[in-house]
């Protein structure tokens, strides 16, 4: 899907080598893991198992159907087949058929495809849209809390 295959090393995992771990390497949480705490890397991260806390930096993040996230992802492009509960920031943001998000979306783009469930607030990075609706809710308010008073006198 999104993830690049990392470069082997030509040392083994206990050689004498200074290289450091390709950043495009992935973190993964399996299924039946739980973690509570936060993750910063470049790479792509994905998570089949439960995680609570906060991911920052991330390239891809990707949540698997069994996957369960609580807290803050602040990353280049969040994938949830999952559920995720809390505060996304992230450039791009698919929802896919089996996933549920629910809490508040920061967002360039935002796909969500049918069967996958949004519940929250979204709001579009540099969106140079406003909404007019407070000025028309005190309309509305005005009008359903003190309503003019109808005469039902003959003689009026």
């Amino acid at each position: 899907m999104y993830f690049q295959k990392a470069k082997e090393n030509s040392v083994g995992i206990f050689g004498k080598s200074n290289k450091r771990t390709q950043q495009n390497s992935a973190t993964v949480i399996a299924q039946g893991t739980c973690i509570i705490g936060g993750i910063s890397t470049e790479g792509t991260v994905h998570i089949d198992g439960k995680f609570e806390g906060v991911i920052l930096e991330a390239d891809v993040i990707t949540i698997g159907q069994t996957g369960e996230v609580i807290g803050d992802i602040k990353a280049n492009n969040l994938i949830v087949s999952g559920l995720f509960d809390g505060k996304i920031d992230c450039n791009e943001v698919h929802v896919l058929s089996t996933g549920k998000v629910i809490g508040e979306i920061k967002y360039n783009e935002l796909v969500i495809e049918e069967n996958g469930k949004f519940e929250g607030r979204g709001i579009r990075k540099s969106s140079s849209l406003t909404s007019r609706y407070g000025e028309i809710e005190q309309k509305i308010n005005n009008i359903i809390i003190s309503p003019t008073p109808i005469s039902h006198d003959k003689n009026s």
